[in-house]
């Protein structure tokens, strides 16, 4: 998802936000989106990290990525309270705090723990 959200975001920026139902910036302000596009795709291709037989680099990445994500919607809720954002934002924040939430209670049951031996 966030992968190919960034890919998107670097490419077509403006087309992005749009689909997002957000008014287009400037487009000097959209090169600094297709920068955030960068961001976004790195941390959905940092899943990719937990493939393999190492479970726990399954849990690191989950760990970094659901800290990311609460940041980011903590980060949005709050410029959309302040009004400094348009409320289409919302979307964003809310996907990424229910991916985060998912995410913390997957790691709380300890799926991605080595089995013991």
């Amino acid at each position: 998802m966030d992968a190919v959200t960034g890919l998107l975001l670097i490419i077509y920026p403006a087309s992005v936000l749009v689909m997002l139902g957000i008014e287009p910036p400037s487009a000097d302000a959209l090169l600094f989106l297709s920068w955030i596009g960068v961001f976004v795709m790195a941390v959905g291709l940092s899943y990719g990290l937990a493939l393999g037989k190492r479970r726990s680099r399954g849990e690191t990445v989950w760990m970094v990525t659901s800290i990311v994500r609460i940041l980011v919607a903590a980060f949005l809720t709050l410029k959309i309270v302040g009004e400094s954002m348009p409320m289409a934002w919302i979307l964003v924040a809310i996907s990424d705090c229910v991916v985060a939430l998912v995410q913390i209670a997957v790691l709380g049951a300890g799926w991605w723990k080595e089995p013991s031996r």
